[in-house]
C-alpha cells in the first residue's frame, strides 16, 4: 500500500528537522521546502497544516514559513504538559508494574551509567544511547495508559522535547545524573510505590526543565 505524499512529505519535514538541516526559528519559503523535503507542493501544503497545528512551524503571510522557535513559551508549555500527563501515567504503573519491561529498561540504564563512569571513546555515541533510552522509559510510561488519543497527543510532545534537547549541550556528568534519577524511578515503579514512583519522575522531569531553560547547574 502506497504512503500519502503528504505523509512522506510530513516524515521528511521531521527528520530535517531533527537532523538540524532545518533550524528552530528560521524561515523558509514552501519552494525551498518542497527542494529539501523532496516533495510536491501540494504534499507540502498538506503537511505543513498538520505540523502548523502540531505547533512545529507557523504559517506567515509574506514570510512564508517559521520553524518553532525553541523560546521559554515552548519549553514551558511542553514540560508544563509533560509532568502532568507522565505523573498520573507513573502512578498508572506503579499500581501494575510491567516488570519485564522495566527490568529491561534498568539494565540498560544501570549499564549506560557505568560506563560514562569509564572515560568512553564514544562519548557522542553514548549520549545518543542515554537520550534513546530515556525516551523509551518514558513511552513505556504512556502506553500503560492503552489510549490512542493520548499516545498520539504524546507523540506531538516527544517531538516537541526532541527539538528542546537537540537544541541544548549534554556532557557525561548529566548524562550520570539522569541515568541515576531513572534507576530512582524505576525502582520506586517495581517497588509499587505510587507515590515515590511520582515523585521521583516529577524531580527528574523538573531538572530537565530548568536545565531546559538554562539552568547549568541541573543535570540532563
Amino acid at each position: 500500500m502506497d504512503v500519502p505524499l503528504r505523509k512522506v512529505a510530513y516524515e521528511k519535514f521531521k527528520g530535517r528537522l531533527f537532523d538540524k538541516t532545518l533550524t528552530p526559528g528560521s524561515f523558509v519559503t514552501q519552494r525551498e521546502l518542497c527542494d529539501v523535503l523532496e516533495s510536491p507542493m501540494g504534499a507540502v501544503r498538506e503537511a505543513l497544516k498538520r505540523l502548523e497545528a502540531e505547533g512545529l512551524i507557523n504559517l506567515l503571510p509574506q514570510r512564508g514559513v517559521q520553524i518553532a522557535d525553541i523560546n521559554i513559551r515552548f519549553i514551558n508549555d511542553s514540560f508544563q504538559f509533560r509532568v502532568l500527563i507522565e505523573e498520573e501515567a507513573a502512578r498508572r504503573m506503579a499500581r501494575a508494574p510491567q516488570r519485564e519491561i522495566l527490568q529491561g529498561i534498568l539494565r540498560r540504564t544501570v549499564d549506560l551509567k557505568d560506563r560514562a563512569v569509564d572515560a568512553p571513546k564514544d562519548v557522542e555515541g553514548l549520549l545518543s544511547e542515554g537520550l534513546q533510552v530515556d525516551l523509551d522509559l518514558h513511552v513505556a510510561l504512556i502506553a500503560n495508559f492503552e489510549n490512542s488519543l493520548i499516545t498520539d497527543t504524546y507523540q506531538n510532545l516527544e517531538d516537541r522535547v526532541r527539538l528542546i534537547r537537540l537544541n541544548s549541550q549534554y556532557s557525561l556528568d548529566r548524562l550520570s545524573v539522569a541515568m541515576e534519577e531513572h534507576i530512582k524511578i524505576i525502582s520506586s515503579l517495581l517497588d509499587g510505590d505510587e507515590n515515590a514512583s511520582a515523585e521521583a519522575l516529577k524531580a527528574h522531569l523538573r531538572t530537565s526543565w530548568r536545565r531546559a531553560l538554562g539552568d547549568k547547574e541541573v543535570g540532563l
